[in-house]
């Protein structure tokens, strides 16, 4: 009887060995369809016709737009803008100093609140609320701050004393990209600080236990255990904030607007004023200048991301 019972209860399965698999194509178009189509129409369209355009010009004829295939023109005039090689030349300083400066920011920020200090719950919060606010109200807001005559920072160095200190931060030609990589900085951050943390948290607490056990302090602890196995969240957050740098344009726009005289001037600034803001209608060469600036970012995470996977020990 208890043999019986037994069998009653076990599940019945059917001989479906014969049938034939079929994938359920339906429910696969529903779902995955209006991302195909958005990626199709939003990503791989804008750059098919980036690279398109990159080799002809556009200019009006007969009262339309008429588009020519001029080869490699667009390209030998890139090396005779003077602005274009000044923005070249800003980005990839940005590229540079951006990303190290928020690494080691972002990497000592997060052994705080992984370390617990006191009031890390609050600084956890603190330091990730930054990168919740739009770019462009970013941008409004330092820009306030920033001002010559009326702005926060020269304020409080007047009230101080230190008026020699006050200066117009956003009109001279050697500060303002410095303060653009800084309220980028600023604004950005946050984000590399949370990844960062995670990768913390994701190392296992018995290795952490067991280096104590074996007489670490807390420095030894971090040098020697958590930073090597922090290298892989290290890398890819590195790359996504190299990536950022060299496509930030919102901040630039808001803040400077690539001026005064274009010393802080991005590329991404300079693309967009070539193709819709000097009406020009010629969408050929900035779109020659986003194809150039395509291949450096992909040359620069490639040898980032080779450099830095050579560091990491497995």
């Amino acid at each position: 009887m208890a043999t019986e019972a037994l069998a009653e209860s076990r599940p019945v399965v059917t001989a479906a060995k014969g049938r034939p698999f079929r994938r359920p194509w339906g429910a696969i178009a529903l779902f995955l369809g209006p991302v195909i189509v958005y990626y199709l129409i939003f990503v791989i369209y804008p750059l098919l016709a980036t690279f398109y355009y990159a080799f002809h010009t556009i200019a009006p004829a007969k009262g339309k737009l008429v588009t020519t295939f001029v080869g490699l023109e667009n390209f030998k005039h890139l090396s005779r803008d003077d602005i274009f090689i000044r923005a070249v030349k800003n980005t990839l300083t940005w590229g540079v100093v951006g990303p190290t400066i928020e690494m080691v920011t972002a990497t000592t920020l997060a052994f705080i609140v992984y370390l617990k200090v006191p009031l890390y719950r609050f600084y956890r919060v603190a330091w990730f609320t930054p990168i919740l606010v739009s770019g462009v109200i970013v941008g409004l807001v330092f820009r306030w701050i920033f001002n010559y005559d009326w702005g926060l920072l020269n304020a409080v160095l007047r009230a101080i004393g230190l008026d020699v200190l006050a200066l117009n931060w956003l009109g001279r030609r050697d500060t303002p990209l410095w303060v653009v990589i800084f309220v980028h900085y600023w604004a950005t951050f946050g984000y590399s600080f949370v990844l960062l943390l995670a990768g913390l948290t994701a190392i296992p607490d018995e290795i952490i236990e067991a280096a104590y056990i074996d007489g670490a302090t807390i420095i030894q602890a971090v040098t020697r255990v958590m930073l090597p196995l922090l290298r892989p969240t290290f890398v890819t957050v590195l790359i996504l904030s190299f990536m950022g740098k060299m496509r930030a344009f919102n901040v630039v726009w808001v803040l400077t607007n690539g001026g005064p005289m274009h010393f802080s001037e991005t590329v991404a600034t300079y693309v967009q004023k070539r193709a819709f803001g000097w009406g020009s209608l010629d969408l050929g060469y900035p779109s020659a200048m986003a194809v150039v600036w395509f291949g450096v970012v992909i040359i620069g995470v490639s040898l980032i991301n080779r450099w830095l996977k050579r560091q990491v020990e497995y």
